[in-house]
């Protein structure tokens, strides 16, 4: 006789008929109880595991997160509200690669992020030495502080540092 599980709470026993756990289940060849009630054998049957329980909310103040701005750099666009349209509207970011060469690849579109500008948003030196990835995140930061209005010289972002 084989276990599915190891847990003894969760053990399965294999074999002919049997898929209750030893302790509470009378096991003959032909019918077994359970409790009270008799039950036909059904061949082997699978443990499920225990539902887990979803994790409380945080209930102090000083560790919940408010979200006060979005910002973001897509292949929709590169602001909150032409990525919105252009997400009702059903269209398509996705297109044939333009920034290198494809022909040696089996995939030749992808969703490539066009009209990208870093431009007020990273200095020009730090702006040719950071990977694209990079720079995306950054200028999709910062713009989320500018829309939350936690921008670089305001008084509110004084308060929060």
């Amino acid at each position: 006789m084989q276990t599915l599980l190891s847990s003894p709470a969760l053990q399965v026993p294999t074999g002919e008929g049997l898929h209750c756990r030893p302790s509470i289940c009378k096991v003959s060849p032909r019918r077994r109880t359970y409790g009270r009630r008799e039950v036909k054998p059904a061949g082997v049957r699978a443990a499920v595991a225990p539902a887990l329980t979803a994790p409380r909310r945080e209930t102090d103040p000083k560790k919940r997160v408010v979200i006060t701005g979005m910002g973001l750099v897509s292949v929709f666009g590169n602001d909150v509200e032409k990525y919105y349209e252009r997400l009702l509207e059903g269209e398509s970011g996705i297109g044939p690669i333009d920034r290198f060469d494809a022909s040696g690849f089996p995939t030749r579109f992808a969703g490539q992020i066009r009209g990208f500008s870093s431009e007020g948003y990273i200095d020009g030196k730090n702006d040719r030495r950071l990977d694209d990835c990079l720079r995306y995140c950054i200028v999709s930061g910062k713009k989320a502080l500018e829309n939350a209005g936690i921008g670089v010289g305001s008084e509110a972002l004084n308060k929060v540092m």
